[in-house]
């Protein structure tokens, strides 16, 4: 009974020391992911799935905020980063990008009203904005410096979408960029929203989704890679796009 008692122990120390923790940054990204006590979203899930379906690394999730995600990464907080693109402020950052796995996108919202139109997201001149602090728009060229925004686009910057489609809603805005996959997530919970919103034919921007990981670190670019093409031929995260409803990258 000892002797086996100590190879089971063996065992699992073994195992415990192979099994690298990698780290991945998550910031408040509805539907991706919701950073509370407890996160939840896309990006939780699919962490969980990853974890079962490969035992060489374990991954665990690490909050961060959408402006601290680039000093976090410098300070190596985290080492890998879902639903992530290199347009978004990464440039000067050692970081590759792994295939595309899925899209996504955004668009403008504003408040329904008999005198607008598709014609109302014509131009933004003179229209008040509404944006998330910290997040990247291709209208304003990916800049997020707020003295930019401000000076060229009259932009008001809430901590959330949640809080943009608030102020929509509340007439406190004229248009509002957000995401597809929120506006899925908040309709399924409040379809009576959807009848007070005019969303533009003509999307905002295209996610291509992607896994940034660090350059020459822990884990692989090729890694990732193969894991997401296994994941992808063994329809392992296909519920979970489903279920979001986010269109898959064929």
């Amino acid at each position: 009974m000892k002797l086996c008692a100590l190879l089971f122990s063996y065992l699992f120390a073994t195992s415990a020391i192979a099994t690298e923790i990698i780290r991945v940054g998550i910031y408040d990204f509805p539907p991706y992911v919701f950073i509370a006590e407890e996160s939840s979203g896309i990006t939780i899930e699919m962490i969980a799935a990853i974890n079962k379906f490969q035992n060489q690394y374990k991954f665990v999730a690490v909050p961060t905020t959408s402006r601290r995600r680039y000093r976090d990464f410098e300070q190596n907080k985290f080492d890998i980063m879902f639903f992530e693109s290199k347009n978004w402020g990464w440039g000067p950052y050692p970081v590759v990008a792994s295939n595309v796995f899925a899209m996504g996108s955004e668009v403008y919202v504003t408040q329904a009203k008999k005198s607008r139109n598709q014609d109302f997201f014509s131009d933004f001149k003179n229209k008040a904005m509404i944006g998330v602090l910290g997040y990247h728009y291709q209208f304003a060229n990916f800049n997020t410096k707020q003295e930019y925004l401000k000076k060229n686009f009259n932009l008001l910057l809430t901590d959330s979408q949640k809080k943009s489609l608030a102020l929509i809603l509340n007439n406190r805005g004229q248009i509002a960029v957000l995401s597809n996959a929120y506006l899925n997530y908040h309709f399924s919970r409040t379809p009576g929203d959807r009848a007070k919103l005019l969303i533009s034919n003509k999307y905002a921007q295209i996610y291509q989704h992607t896994i940034l990981i660090r350059k020459n670190d822990k884990i692989s670019l090729q890694y990732i890679n193969n894991l997401l093409a296994q994941m992808k031929k063994n329809d392992t995260l296909q519920p979970l796009w489903q279920k979001y409803g986010l269109e898959v990258n064929r």
